[in-house]
């Protein structure tokens, strides 16, 4: 069985807008490192930087985050009841 060309698009858009936004936010923090006097290790991953002084955090690649959501959009479109 085919998948739906919506799907298909819906997709298509949702990794366009996810690798915008990680574009975005790559720009927005490789401007913001900290310079902050500390040179422990221990006490900057306390405070949550890391040892260049920019902010700490995991983000799922691009391409899981657009399975993820595409995965919820097809759960929300075999659950809606056809009136």
């Amino acid at each position: 069985m085919r998948t739906s060309i919506y799907l298909t698009v819906a997709t298509w858009l949702i990794k366009a807008d996810i690798h915008k936004e990680e574009r975005e936010w790559k720009r927005r923090y490789r401007r913001n490192a900290h310079e902050l006097p500390l040179y422990s290790e221990h006490l900057l991953r306390d405070i949550g930087l890391d040892t260049e002084g920019r902010p700490l955090g995991h983000v799922a690649p691009p391409h899981v985050v657009a399975k993820r959501k595409t995965r919820h959009l097809r759960r929300e479109l075999h659950s809606r009841i056809a009136t």
